[in-house]
């Protein structure tokens, strides 16, 4: 029905434009211009070719056809008019199918190949002669046709209600050269209106004043007659009327050509001819008559189908009509000399036309040469200027004589260096530590990655030390964070002069640093090993005080203990915590304990399948609140395995393990439905209390399984838990590979009802472009985030700015790790009101959980109100 409307409205709208510029077309056939000499300017080629703008060739040929017919049949509009008018549009719209949107150029090819060669043959095949007048003529008509084609481009392009919405920008050059050609064509048809125009009023007062001037002489000698000599005249005495034909000749010279005398009854008695003139007497016949001044009148033909342009000027009479007692004389005043001085007019002022359409286009290269280059140049120079921008590649700029430009040239250039200043602060700021200057885990990633790369081509060793600082978080609690800053710069000072040029050092977050040690040995690598533990051993000035730390290192070796990125740095950091553990601030290989690590992962592997088999894992469960009503609204479920004789075994130690066992889909599949049998028990005890919502964290290897959806579906549907109150948690590392799966594992998820959230946000392995592209419900702030915060640096300036951009993307936030007041402080400050942390509560077990589900939330309503959150 829409469409059939929009159809309807669109036959109204070619109706309604096309009968419009009909009758325009037509108003412009009846009324031409007029000029000198019988010449005429039309219009109306204007509304045919604004018809082909907007309606297309066919309606625009059509509705020229029909009106040329009409004027045809009641104008008696020459045939030869009619052609040239159908041909110039044809013309034109071949053009306009070849894609081309101005009419000018063809309309000028059409004069100059067809339209002035047609009007040459039928003057020639009329038996006329090509002079100055006929060539006035072909200027004429070529002008005039050109500024109806010029009228119509210039409005179609510049004007904005009428120029096509697939019309793209236009250029400056582009510009120059349509204001060059309409001030050569617009001052010529300006001239030739113009000039017509005052001939004309010039020739009709001249004509005017020798008319009177001549009849006055005539009437003067006429009354000096005898009344024998007019009787004789009124008898058609030959030899009067041979005297009246002298006295006309004597009267008016040259002026008159021709004349007719009529008896007092109207009727003919005969005709006199001057100056060897064309002796027709077609003015005395049918014709319009049109009053000029005094007894001055203008005689024109009835139009004729074959007339040819210039021809009525030919025909056209100026008749003075003389009373001589009751009889009339008809004196037709000749027109040569006007014309012959219309002519040279024209001819000599051409010249000065052709002088100006000179300077014009001499000031049109001028420009172009000076400021279309220049800005040509500019425009070419500052296309790729933000690609210059990043890669710091220097641009080339040029001078200008032209102060303008100059100034847009030097503006340029002092934005770009200051752009290329600003990038290269803030790609410092990405890639490295803002307190220690090392880099970041950031730019540590983009560096592993290509040191291994360039390593395996050399058939290079590539250390990798992991360093944990010992006692930094007790000197942290008891001197403050402004402390604690302190000594971790004086510690990234240490491990730079210690690394030397061949290292590469960087603080991950906290008191974890690494250093990249490339082309070595482990001999070599053991000596910086003990020159690092050593130089953490020296005691630190804080506060005017000493303090003694020491560090944990860890060391794995390309390519024995891994070629990946992934499994040397998860090496190392194996090799670190054993380290730690030996509690003597030794530095351990990773390949010096792999073997017995294998047998350890083993015995693990094996109990913890074992353990999944008989329900010995147990889920514990962390808060997570709403400071704005202190409600736990949600819980992030947390596996917990208490070995009988290893004790608890924490997350990390037996979930890297179950990956490298592929025992996860097993693990996952318990953790998930014990979550769900729990959130049922939660669901069923209080069915009026909002429904506390349960998270699951899935590793990157079952997120790109499509099979993963479908588990957690059946699951669902055996422990009736609601699919709207399981939330999915996911950290940015799985989006590094598989993205398409990921994308659609998480679009299975939301199908279902599940939501998803980004956990760990922050870390750097994704970037925002594609946590845009992904179905996700909101993100999770990373803990060293929340660290940083603490330490008022600008940090809470960058979370503010990640939680605006959350909430403009939909998306809800969580900032997990918080440990201290001032942390939460400044979140709920920052705008996120989700929390999660030792500060609102350690994760605890089911019953727990149970038992504080509603006394617990009015202790945290209260705390939140007391803290005044």
């Amino acid at each position: 029905m829409r469409s059939l409307m929009g159809r309807i409205k669109q036959h109204i709208y070619t109706i309604v434009g096309m009968t419009l510029l009909g009758l325009l077309y037509w108003a412009c056939l009846i009324y031409p211009f007029k000029l000198v000499l019988g010449m005429e300017l039309y219009f109306a080629s204007i509304f045919t070719f604004i018809a082909l703008k907007i309606f297309g060739w066919k309606k625009a040929v059509g509705l020229a056809v029909i009106i040329q017919l009409l004027a045809v049949a009641i104008l008696h509009e020459s045939m030869h008019s009619l052609i040239l008018s159908l041909l110039e549009l044809i013309a034109a719209s071949l053009w306009t199918l070849k894609k081309k949107r101005r009419i000018l150029l063809p309309t000028f090819l059409f004069w100059i190949v067809i339209g002035g060669p047609y009007i040459l043959l039928v003057s020639l095949s009329q038996g006329l002669h090509v002079n100055f007048y006929l060539i006035l003529i072909l200027a004429v008509l070529f002008i005039n046709a050109l500024f109806n084609a010029l009228l119509v481009d210039a409005a179609s392009t510049y004007i904005p209600y009428a120029r096509p919405k697939s019309a793209g920008r236009i250029h400056l050059s582009r510009m120059l050269v349509d204001l060059t050609v309409f001030s050569i064509i617009g001052s010529s048809f300006l001239f030739i209106l113009n000039t017509g125009l005052n001939a004309e009023r010039t020739m009709i007062s001249d004509l005017g004043t020798q008319a009177a001037s001549t009849a006055s002489s005539i009437l003067d000698s006429y009354k000096q007659w005898t009344g024998e000599q007019v009787q004789s005249l009124t008898l058609r005495s030959w030899v009067q009327l041979g005297h009246l034909q002298e006295l006309i000749r004597n009267s008016s010279g040259s002026a008159v050509n021709q004349a007719v005398f009529y008896d007092a009854k109207g009727e003919f008695i005969r005709s006199f001819h001057f100056n060897n003139e064309d002796s027709t007497l077609l003015w005395i016949g049918p014709g319009y008559w049109n009053h000029i001044t005094g007894n001055l009148h203008k005689w024109e033909p009835v139009n004729s189908l074959a007339n040819s342009p210039g021809e009525i000027l030919r025909e056209t009479a100026y008749v003075y009509k003389l009373n001589l007692d009751g009889s009339t004389l008809l004196l037709r005043f000749s027109t040569v000399k006007y014309t012959e001085e219309v002519i040279h007019y024209f001819l000599s002022q051409s010249i000065n036309v052709l002088y100006m359409a000179i300077v014009i286009g001499s000031l049109a290269l001028f420009l172009h040469r000076f400021v279309i280059r220049s800005i040509r140049l500019l425009a070419k120079i500052t296309t790729d200027l933000p690609q210059q921008i990043r890669t710091t590649k220097s641009t080339e700029w040029f001078d200008s004589h032209i102060e303008e430009i100059y100034t847009l040239i030097q503006n340029f250039s002092f934005v770009t260096e200051q752009l290329k200043q600003i990038l290269k602060e803030s790609n410092h700021h990405a890639n490295y530590d803002t307190l220690t200057g090392l880099a970041n885990r950031r730019h540590f990633n983009e560096f592993t990655q290509h040191v291994l790369e360039t390593s395996s081509a050399l058939n290079q060793c590539v250390a990798f030390m992991f360093i944990d600082l010992d006692r930094f978080k007790p000197i942290n609690d008891r001197h403050g964070h402004a402390a604690g800053d302190e000594l971790l710069v004086q510690v990234a000072d240490r491990l730079k002069k210690a690394s030397g040029s061949k290292a590469f050092a960087a603080r991950l977050g906290g008191d974890e640093f690494v250093i990249v040690y490339r082309d070595t040995s482990k001999s070599e690598t053991r000596e910086l090993a003990l020159q690092i533990s050593e130089q953490l051993r020296i005691p630190f000035i804080i506060n005017h005080q000493e303090v003694n730390i020491g560090g944990s290192i860890g060391i794995s070796m390309t390519p024995d203990d891994g070629l990946d990125a992934e499994t040397v740095i998860k090496h190392a950091d194996v090799a670190m915590y054993i380290a730690k553990e030996q509690n003597d601030h030794s530095f351990v290989f990773y390949e010096d304990i792999a073997h017995q690590l294998a047998t350890d992962n083993w015995d693990i592997a094996h109990e913890l399948q074992s353990a999944l088999g008989n329900n010995e894992l147990t889920l514990h469960y962390q808060p997570i609140v709403d400071n704005r009503t202190g409600d736990m609204v949600r819980v992030e479920a947390l596996a917990r395995w208490p070995h009988p004789i290893r004790g608890l075994i924490p997350p990390s130690d037996f979930i890297p393990i179950a990956e490298q066992e592929n025992l996860m889909d097993i693990l996952s599949a318990y953790v998930i439905r014990e979550a769900c049998i729990q959130g049922k028990r939660w669901s069923d005890m209080d069915e009026t209390s909002p429904k506390l919502k349960i998270s699951v964290n899935l590793s990157k290897k079952q997120l790109a399984q499509r099979e993963t959806a479908e588990m957690i579906e059946t699951i669902l549907i055996e422990t009736g838990f609601a699919a709207d109150l399981l939330e999915i948690e996911v950290t940015e590392e799985a989006f590094s590979e598989d993205l398409e799966l990921v994308v659609a594992s998480l679009h299975d998820l939301r199908n279902l009802g599940v939501r998803a959230w980004v956990d760990d946000f922050g870390k750097g392995y994704s970037s925002l472009a594609i946590i845009d592209l992904l179905p996700i419900h909101g993100i999770k702030l990373d803990r060293l985030f929340i660290q940083r915060l603490s330490y008022k640096n600008s940090s809470f300036s960058i979370i503010r700015h990640m939680i605006n951009l959350a909430n403009e993307q939909g998306w809800q936030v969580v900032g997990e790790g918080i440990e201290h007041e001032e942390e939460a402080r400044l979140l709920i400050e920052a705008g996120c009101y989700l929390l999660q942390g030792y500060y609102f509560g350690k994760p605890m077990n089911a019953s727990q959980i149970t038992k504080e589900l509603f006394t617990r939330e009015e202790t945290l309503r209260g705390r939140v109100r007391q803290r005044g959150y």
